[in-house]
């Protein structure tokens, strides 16, 4: 996949899924521009970053504002910036929990997607992959903030594509299983917890970051221009054995 000469934004850039997407775009030609509340340790002079909360509406508006000026257009977006389950049942939660993981995956979603957006109908071209999750589908206690978010994202997904359907502009999502990052790194660098956890998927491994990337970069390439309102699953084959 050659990316050369676009400009894509990935948000969440600074670790685990967002930053193994930026890397493997960064080896395809693309000029990256990553969002997140942390800094990055990317080093490549094509990668920009913006430290900020994607939350924040008006520091995302000045933020893409300044992207356009410098690049001239936007060609993509990743939206991979998200937060875990506050871990407790759901009537366990308050409310500041609840918001936390709400308004980061999917409110903080919605904000800077819109805003992308509205730069990509000015160029009648863009593609935008969101990052869901196998939570959005095949349950567990103790994730019903995750869930509800994560859900949201599936169909909000379908409904950013018709919106976007006369402006060339395709949006799809892709959900994850069983994912060695940061947030997961705890649980996984237990090796008991890692066997079991393999027992469930038909592929009988974890994926890497690297593994759930490389499916985002498809979704963004041209070669997905068919794919449009879809949440692919990339998970080993765990969902459909259940």
């Amino acid at each position: 996949m050659n990316f050369t000469g676009k400009t894509i934004l990935v948000s969440g850039s600074a670790s685990g899924i967002g930053r193994s997407c930026a890397e493997l775009l960064l080896e395809n030609g693309a000029s990256v521009v990553g969002l997140d509340i942390n800094q990055s340790t990317i080093t490549n002079e094509r990668y920009r970053h913006y430290p900020i909360d994607i939350r924040d509406e008006h520091k995302v508006t000045d933020a893409i504002d300044e992207i356009e000026a410098l690049y001239g257009k936007i060609d993509g977006l990743a939206n991979c910036a998200g937060v875990y389950a506050s871990s407790v049942p759901f009537y366990e939660l308050n409310m500041e929990d609840w918001n936390k993981v709400i308004s980061t995956n999917l409110t903080g979603l919605f904000i800077l997607t819109k805003h992308a957006a509205k730069k990509m109908i000015k160029n009648n071209r863009g593609t935008i992959v969101n990052i869901s999750c196998i939570r959005s589908k095949i349950f567990r206690p103790d994730m019903a903030d995750y869930a509800a978010s994560k859900g949201g994202v599936v169909a909000l997904t379908s409904a950013m594509a018709l919106d976007l359907q006369d402006y060339n502009i395709r949006v799809n999502s892709v959900a994850p299983g069983f994912t060695y990052t940061g947030m997961t790194a705890d649980a996984f660098d237990n090796p008991e917890v890692k066997a079991y956890s393999e027992t469930l998927i038909p592929a009988r491994k974890i994926a890497s970051s690297a593994d759930i990337a490389k499916v985002i970069l498809f979704l963004l390439s041209d070669m997905a221009d068919y794919i449009n309102g879809e949440t692919i699953f990339v998970d080993g084959g765990f969902k459909i054995s259940k």
